[in-house]
């Protein structure tokens, strides 16, 4: 998958979502940039902890979110809102890397 999966391509397509969408212009852009990079690389990781099983959406929001607490603790009334549109904007980029299989 690392051959495929940029991560750097998807963390920029998934910031500018979030730019787009406008919701957490109130964070400062190091502290968004640097949540999409954990929230990348922990998704990530659970891709390859999996190969060619199913994604479990549940199990990969639990991780993600963990992570999202763990990088602003002080956002935590948002952090929920934040990782449903990361997996949101994580789907569409791989839809549109054509790196999604659907079954």
């Amino acid at each position: 998958m690392e051959e495929l999966f940029d991560r750097a391509a998807a963390a920029a397509s998934i910031r500018e979502s979030f730019d787009n969408e406008g919701d957490f212009s109130f964070m400062k852009p190091e502290e968004l940039d640097d949540v999409i990079a954990k929230l990348v690389d922990v998704d990530y990781a659970y891709m390859n902890e999996i190969g060619d099983e199913p994604y479990d959406e549940d199990v990969v929001y639990e991780r993600l979110e963990a992570a999202a607490n763990a990088a602003l603790p002080q956002y935590k009334s948002y952090l929920m809102r934040l990782v449903d549109d990361y997996m949101d904007f994580m789907e569409q980029y791989l839809v549109d890397a054509g790196l999604v299989e659907w079954e």
